[in-house]
């Protein structure tokens, strides 16, 4: 289904979080990066082959893992959650995330499954608010990616405690003057929303279709 979502969906890069096994292998022209901590909850990266990733870094616990394209830094999150974590949540944030961030001074795109929100508008239940990730944020000058309709709110993960929009992208202001689209899908894989934007980039990537080089934006 994965691969299928992959294909339809014209993904280029997929940051999937909640990775317990090396299991994203098998798709065809695309090549997968992993970072599964000891406790076996880790974060991927999925790539379209043409797209080369660079100097990637991965935090042991799996949790967090950074790559470069081109003048993009691409980091894939999967915080802690409960309210039990929050203490733990507020470290990774203060600390592990950081780590993946030291001297880059140029275009960031920060997405993934976040565990607690900025809004209170993102949810129709409790919520634990990121007092750390709120703060980083700032610092680094994030914008989140959605523009949707403030009349039609859309939540990326449902449960029997409410909706949440848990889920989400940040990017630094230049790089999301690129943005051409935002999107959530239903994905039959997860039990969270698919969040897909559209960004793009100067340079074209070549990509193969109907035994053709097509050459398209990210």
């Amino acid at each position: 289904m994965l691969d299928a979502f992959l294909r339809r969906q014209e993904i280029d890069i997929l940051l999937a979080q909640e990775v317990t096994y090396y299991v994203l292998n098998d798709f065809q022209r695309y090549t997968t990066q992993y970072n599964i901590g000891a406790n076996r909850r880790g974060t991927a990266i999925v790539a379209r082959d043409g797209i080369n990733l660079d100097n990637t870094i991965m935090s042991p616990s799996g949790r967090d893992m950074a790559a470069k394209f081109r003048e993009i830094w691409i980091i894939n999150l999967y915080a802690l959650s409960g309210t039990a974590m929050k203490q733990e949540g507020e470290r990774f944030f203060n600390s592990e995330l950081p780590y993946l961030l030291i001297g880059e001074t140029g275009h960031i795109l920060l997405g993934g499954d976040f565990n607690c929100i900025l809004e209170a508008s993102d949810t129709t239940g409790g919520f634990i608010y990121g007092q750390a990730l709120a703060e980083l944020v700032h610092d680094l000058t994030l914008t989140d990616n959605w523009q949707g309709n403030p009349k039609r709110k859309v939540y990326t993960h449902h449960s029997a405690f409410g909706a949440t929009r848990i889920d989400r992208i940040y990017a630094t202001r230049k790089l999301l003057e690129k943005k051409l689209r935002m999107k959530s899908i239903l994905a039959p894989f997860t039990d969270h929303l698919a969040v897909c934007p559209g960004i793009s980039i100067d340079l074209p990537i070549m990509r193969r279709v109907r035994g053709l080089w097509k050459w398209t934006a990210l």
